[in-house]
């Protein structure tokens, strides 16, 4: 019924505005028909998803090949006129509501006024007992009304702030709150809406019968700690869109493995156009696009070079890190490079788009927590250290730019113990062995199949990292890979996420999750063993 009822206020809705979803037809739709052609998609792609103006320089006859079968796949796919080699704005629409169709929400391209659309939920520094949230809206509430949070049955509510940015004629609103004080372990529903400025008279509330966000459990009642992990997404082209339609069904359908929280490893919305330009058009259809998740578990982010633009304005504003809303003493880059330590991982996220070497402050941050962590490991209480960023340290791809982050950070890594590394930047998925300063290392506690690596390390500078590069998500997929290196145990270039299970403080598993995948698919999988 709900999805029969949306359809019918297409007419209606989208003739009283131009609507995000129009705007991107007309970006891609050059000859002014309101078709898509592959020509015209092939030319929008190199525009927004390069960081050159340019078109792309094709190495390799199989590269166009798949370039030509992503085109064909994505027009077959979303095309709901079967005789049509093209796209229209209904398709897209479309889209939309079949995602949103899958949580029982309303597609918030079709919100208006003061309605909350853009949900976004992130960790602060404490995950047991706080929350932050953040959601758009098309029009500024007046000055005398602020937003808020209701989030339980006894009239528990947080009040916020209200900001905006001028990028692009940018003419939305952002609404942020601060949640204090909560349960650790509780799942809240929660209804968000707009209140008097005498912190009483709520003037709006709306809600969604599919807004809950839970608080991480204390680590007694954990039995284990799941995520997403993915980078380089983008929206509707080529294929984020449907990599988050995977990621909701995967959500939906396993409702014993759904994770606690997201990690994007930078180039989220690629709004960018690969000079000086950005669309915010591009970024609401992200936001909105993601928003089925990021209203359920935090969705926690790395910088990467797609979010440079205006001085990373867009991304500064849009996301709320721990770094930005509760920094430590050591966090001074805003949104840029922060940890975050959960039930059984300490994370560190790092930007690899800005300075890292000796004396700078990300790299006085980083050095503090390796610290930190290198003192639990001999009190038997480390947890896992995983290492994000977006341009990968290690990847057999021809245009990899990793030899700087080898130089200066791999040291450290290894110093320290880090388990595991993840990246981006590359469309593609690669997983290497333990590694060293380029050589396969601990081959003895690494199995034949690739699979596990066990190690009975009673040192932290025992074990050898290994380094996931996962920029499957979504964008424009155009790799070519050297001679597979000795250190480089899996790779491929299909869409997909991936899925870490952290089960206890001795055995962490990863598999990779493939979107549309064909009997002929292998996904990845491993796991690291360790006995302190």
């Amino acid at each position: 019924m709900l999805f029969l009822t949306l359809i019918s206020l297409f007419g209606f809705i989208l003739t009283i505005q131009t609507s995000d979803l129009q705007k991107y037809v007309d970006l891609i739709d050059l000859n002014n028909d309101g078709k898509l052609f592959k020509d015209e998609i092939f030319i929008f792609l190199n525009k927004f998803y390069e960081e050159i103006q340019h078109p792309i320089s094709i190495t390799s006859s199989s590269s166009m090949k798949i370039q030509e079968n992503i085109l064909y796949n994505i027009i077959k796919r979303y095309n709901r006129n079967s005789s049509a080699n093209y796209l229209i704005l209904s398709d897209l629409e479309y889209l939309f509501v079949n995602l949103y169709s899958l949580q029982n929400q309303k597609p918030t391209f079709l919100f208006n006024g003061l309605e909350p659309e853009q949900v976004h939920l992130s960790y602060t520094h404490d995950i047991y007992t706080e929350m932050y949230i953040s959601f758009v809206t098309r029009e500024k509430p007046s000055s005398n009304l602020r937003p808020i949070i209701k989030y339980c049955d006894k009239q528990c509510i947080a009040i916020g702030d209200t900001t905006t940015y001028n990028v692009d004629h940018w003419h939305y609103w952002i609404h942020f709150i601060y949640m204090k004080g909560l349960e650790s372990g509780a799942e809240y529903n929660y209804k968000l809406g707009f209140i008097d400025s005498d912190n009483i008279t709520i003037k709006h509330l709306f809600s969604n019968e599919k807004w809950t966000f839970k608080t991480m459990p204390p680590i007694a009642k954990q039995q284990k700690e799941i995520v997403y992990v993915y980078g380089d997404m983008g929206t509707i082209m080529p294929l984020g869109f449907e990599v988050m339609k995977s990621i909701i069904e995967d959500f939906n359908r396993n409702k014993n493995e759904q994770p606690n929280y997201v990690v994007h490893v930078g180039d989220i919305a690629y709004a960018g156009t690969g000079h000086e330009e950005e669309v915010q058009t591009i970024w609401d259809l992200f936001m909105n696009q993601i928003a089925p998740i990021s209203s359920q578990i935090p969705y926690m982010t790395a910088t990467g070079n797609h979010e440079k633009y205006y001085n990373y304005t867009s991304y500064k504003t849009r996301f709320f890190m721990p770094s930005k809303t509760n920094p430590t003493s050591f966090e001074t880059g805003g949104n840029f490079f922060f940890s975050l330590e959960t039930n059984f991982v300490q994370w560190i996220f790092l930007s690899t788009e800005h300075d890292y070497s000796n004396g700078t402050s990300q790299r006085i941050f980083l050095e503090n927590t390796l610290q930190q962590y290198e003192r639990k490991w001999q009190n038997k209480e480390r947890p896992w250290l995983i290492l994000v960023g977006h341009r990968p340290m290690y990847s057999s791809d021809q245009a990899t730019d990793s030899g700087r982050l080898q130089q200066e950070l791999e040291p450290l890594i290894i110093k320290y113990g880090v388990d595991l590394a993840v990246w981006g930047h590359m469309h593609c998925y690669e997983r290497t062995t333990p590694v060293k300063y380029n050589n396969f290392t601990d081959r003895d506690h690494f199995s034949s199949d690739g699979k596990i690596y066990q190690h009975n390390a009673t040192n932290f500078n025992q074990t050898s990292p290994i380094h996931l590069t996962i920029g499957t998500a979504g964008a424009w997929i155009h790799e070519n890979w050297i001679p597979t290196p000795e250190w480089s145990q899996t790779r491929y270039q299909k869409y997909g996420f991936g899925k870490l299970y952290i089960h206890n403080a001795t055995h962490l598993e990863f598999k990779s999750i493939l979107s549309n995948r064909t009997a002929s698919d292998e996904e990845d999988y491993f796991m690291i063993i360790r006995q302190f």
